[in-house]
């Protein structure tokens, strides 16, 4: 235990100091008053030498618990603690969903959220984040165990997804019932540059989501998991292809579990997309393709994650300040008592 405010001990050590030397040492000879003749008889007798020796006794007392209780309230102004520095290393995973949000997946994402938003509780503990993409990847919810934070994200993407579903696959001009505008989330850094590249550039997707990972370079035991949905429909000319992002994922040691609609479930894609996507996934990346009913993929991803292993997160450590006022507050409450019974219960 330790004190945070030492100097209020000194402080109040000089003060008490005074306050004996002004208060307790008063002088023999009466300054003012009157004086009371022949007081020898009475000195001399027993009764009044007994009284003259309680007082003394009592005063003496007062004076302790008195110089006591500054003592102690000063150490209770000084404040009492202990200081702990704990590190919150924890086992866990690191997880990102990447998200293809290009029009033409409106209908499926939409169903996919709200299997994401089920699994969730599923693989609490694990960090998770959303990345979203079109012509250029962006994070949209980093890394984080703040549950709350991420379904409030996927949350907020649902709604947008239903508004462009409702609307015909076009992107309404309207602000949602949380004051999202719907522009600000479409246009709003993922198609940077489309103009000049075009749209729906999956590599580069992929590529952004596994360089979203921190310390990717430095920290290769990390367990990582990459959950990458898209259709597979390029629309223009992507800087990085998808068998080089599948690559990275290699390279790193990222886990990689993805997704691609059917032809039933999306007019974009096509029997060559679907195999070319679910090649590159399996050869380049060594990870599990899923296809077709949202349900069993969901619920396989969620298998396969929790069979993976966890690695050590290590946090910096954080300071822990505990107040222990307890015990002296107690004392003083206890010394205060005492000086009222004395003041109250004794006669001289």
């Amino acid at each position: 235990m330790e004190l945070m405010y030492p100097i209020v001990i000194i402080i109040c050590l000089i003060i008490s100091i005074g306050l004996y030397f002004i208060k307790f040492r008063k002088k023999s000879a009466y300054t003012s008053g009157k004086k009371v003749a022949n007081t020898k008889y009475i000195k001399e007798t027993e009764y009044y030498k007994q009284k003259i020796r309680k007082y003394k006794v009592l005063s003496k007392i007062i004076k302790i618990l008195s110089v006591l209780s500054i003592v102690i309230a000063s150490i209770l102004v000084a404040r009492p603690i202990t200081v702990q520095n704990k590190s919150e290393d924890r086992y866990n995973r690191d997880i990102l969903i990447g998200l293809d949000i290009s029009t033409s997946e409106c209908e499926v994402n939409l169903e996919l959220v709200k299997k994401f938003r089920n699994i969730i509780p599923s693989i609490e503990g694990d960090r998770i984040g959303i990345i979203i993409f079109n012509t250029a990847p962006m994070v949209y919810c980093p890394l984080t165990d703040d549950y709350e934070y991420i379904d409030e994200c996927l949350n907020t993407i649902e709604k947008q997804l239903k508004l462009v579903v409702e609307n015909d696959g076009y992107i309404p001009a309207s602000i949602d019932s949380d004051g999202n505008e719907s522009f600000v989330f479409w246009y709003g850094g993922t198609i940077a540059n489309s103009e000049e590249r075009g749209s729906s550039l999956i590599g580069d997707g992929l590529a952004g989501t596994v360089f979203s990972f921190p310390d990717l370079k430095t920290n290769k035991d990390r367990t990582r998991i990459i959950i990458f949905t898209t259709d597979n429909d390029v629309g223009g000319k992507e800087t990085v292809s998808l068998e080089e992002a599948c690559s990275l994922c290699k390279k790193y040691g990222i886990n990689l579990y993805a997704y691609c609609p059917t032809l039933e479930m999306n007019a974009y894609t096509s029997k060559e997309k679907i195999a070319s996507y679910k090649k590159a996934v399996e050869q380049n990346a060594n990870g599990k393709f899923y296809t077709g009913k949202l349900e069993q993929m969901t619920s396989n991803i969620v298998n396969e994650i929790k069979e993976t292993k966890t690695s050590l997160l290590k946090t910096s450590k954080k300071i822990y300040v505990t107040d222990h006022p307890e015990i002296i507050f107690v004392s003083i409450v206890i010394l205060i008592l005492i000086l009222i019974i004395i003041e109250k219960r004794v006669k001289l």
